[in-house]
């Protein structure tokens, strides 16, 4: 058992004032089998009121608003989390779910052969996009395909959970997308997690590695559309630009 101290804070300026703000976060750990939430604080602006619940994934949520014009966003999630090491435990998902692709997983080209165990398939694919991917900061958006970053050959964390997952469907593996907290500092990670049969198991194709510490998880989903860490409309013309910092320290 290991415990981490979290601290997330995001910055959303906008370029002129907007009214009518209504925002999604994503942004407090979810307890489960291998992560238990011992402490939590959200901090947001006063002129913001906020609700708690769950989205269709059972991720946990806070979703509220304003309408007093305002040109600035900030909030803080900050607790300490407890983890064992990572494995989630199958509580009934729909696992055809989770072996359909998606605009954001789909590829028609199969371009490995893999052992027909899951895992094994796992540890072939990460090691495929560790040798032919290459990490490369700002080179694509939210919005791009796993079809694009296999073309391109680089991408983000994001792309690489995204075409992790279009390798694994194609096999008939289920498998889904998160994002969370990996220790270190920095933004938020994204990973994946596979049904093994028995259980979900991490692993993270940017580090080439199955995870058994040193990850917070927040949401899931079947990909990064499901679970962005955060999401809002607002009334006005104006362009936006989010900062984000995370710090994951072991305690």
């Amino acid at each position: 058992m290991k415990r981490y101290l979290y601290n997330y804070q995001t910055l959303v300026e906008f370029s002129e004032p907007v009214a009518a703000h209504s925002v999604m976060l994503r942004c407090q750990p979810i307890d489960n089998a291998c992560q238990t939430v011992e402490q939590e604080h959200v901090v947001v602006p006063p002129r913001y009121w906020f609700q708690a619940g769950h989205d269709a994934f059972f991720n946990r949520i806070l979703f509220g608003g304003t309408t007093d014009p305002h040109r600035i966003l900030t909030y803080v999630s900050t607790g300490i989390v407890a983890t064992d090491t990572y494995l989630v435990k199958y509580r009934g998902e729909n696992l055809f779910l989770y072996r359909q692709p998606t605009c954001l997983t789909s590829i028609q080209e199969n371009v490995l052969t893999t052992p027909d165990y899951e895992l094994q398939a796992a540890y072939a694919i990460c090691q495929w996009l560790h040798d032919h991917i290459v990490y490369q900061a700002q080179s694509t958006t939210v919005e791009t395909s796993a079809a694009e970053v296999l073309k391109h050959r680089e991408g983000v964390c994001q792309d690489f959970a995204h075409l992790m997952l279009a390798l694994l469907r194609q096999r008939g593996i289920a498998a889904r997308y998160v994002n969370g907290f990996l220790a270190g500092e920095g933004e938020t990670h994204a990973w994946v997690e596979l049904f093994d049969g028995y259980n979900w198991v991490g692993f993270d194709p940017t580090h080439n590695c199955r995870i058994q510490q040193g990850y917070v998880k927040l949401a899931h989903g079947r990909d990064a559309r499901d679970c962005s860490v955060s999401r809002g409309l607002f009334t006005g013309t104006a362009s936006q630009h989010t900062t984000i910092h995370v710090t994951l320290q072991e305690i």
